[in-house]
């Protein structure tokens, strides 16, 4: 427990809430990684970029069945939050991270966004290219923690994510989005040498459907010292089409880790996201489709 929370206050009800209006300060952490074991042929058919998202998720020991949660935690008199952010997700997930590593998202406070008592959560964020959750060293508090795919855990019904979550995990991608257009982050997730499919597919988890190849080809070229080509070819056998060219992160690449990459000038950007239906639909069809009102 922490320092200033009694037992007591943390169990009350909300009737007593009535009475003693305490507020609790939480942390709530999306972590976010690309399912490469999801990737296609070079040609990139058949690819849906929705499924290869994946959020790291815990169950709570006392949740109900079927039911999954962000990992998160009250934050402590004398702790800061990021660091809060990075105790908690180690504690309930077993995946490390540093403070460095996360983004603040967004504060929710909706009066019931926890049935339990009043609580503010302050959300994160942070990348990840290869994690392994569980472990011994899952908190008291967890029973369990995996990474599930984005899309069902965002659109599914009846829902999955207690509390506000599926909203908080919507916010995450967005800002996760922004954090791949502006800084070099995309390299923590390609191999030394990547082809041009490789790095689109990145960017097509993330946005949730599909880039034009070329488009995103004359973006990344656009970028002085981006990346480099090499002389060398993917391997084409049993596959359709010509070899695709490899290339390696060029001098604007920096450091892998996402709380030190740097920026990339002009940013990567796309066009308006299209998030609200359970299919990623292809840029060129999306267009088409009418705005909501």
């Amino acid at each position: 427990m922490f320092p200033g929370i009694s037992c007591q206050n943390v169990l009350m009800t909300r009737r007593e809430r009535t009475v003693q209006p305490d507020t609790f300060v939480y942390v709530d952490t999306v972590v976010f990684t690309v399912n490469q074991d999801r990737s296609p042929s070079e040609s990139g058919a058949g690819l849906d970029p929705a499924d290869r998202l994946e959020v790291l998720t815990m169950r709570r020991s006392d949740a109900e069945p079927g039911m999954w949660a962000l990992p998160g935690s009250l934050v402590g008199d004398d702790e800061d939050l990021p660091d809060a952010a990075v105790r908690t997700v180690q504690a309930e997930t077993g995946v490390s991270l540093r403070p460095g590593d996360v983004h603040q998202v967004a504060t929710y406070g909706h009066p019931d966004r926890d049935p339990r008592w009043r609580a503010i959560s302050v959300a994160y964020m942070a990348i990840v290219p290869h994690a392994t959750p569980g472990g011994e060293t899952l908190s008291e508090h967890s029973r369990e923690a995996r990474f599930q795919p984005y899309r069902s855990l965002r659109w599914q019904r009846p829902r999955v994510l207690e509390f506000d979550h599926h909203e908080i995990i919507y916010d995450a991608r967005k800002a996760a989005l922004r954090l791949l257009e502006d800084r070099a982050v995309v390299f923590s997730f390609l191999p030394a040498k990547f082809s041009m499919t490789d790095m689109r597919l990145v960017y097509e988890a993330f946005l949730q459907q599909r880039i034009d190849p070329a488009n995103f080809r004359r973006k990344v070229e656009a970028i002085e010292d981006l990346v480099v080509p090499i002389e060398e070819w993917t391997d084409s056998a049993g596959r359709r089409g010509r070899p695709a060219q490899l290339y390696t992160a060029g001098p604007l690449a920096g450091s892998r880790r996402t709380g030190s990459a740097p920026r990339i000038e002009p940013p990567i950007r796309f066009r308006r996201m299209h998030d609200g239906s359970d299919v990623a639909l292809p840029a060129e069809r999306a267009r088409r489709r009418p705005r909501k009102p």
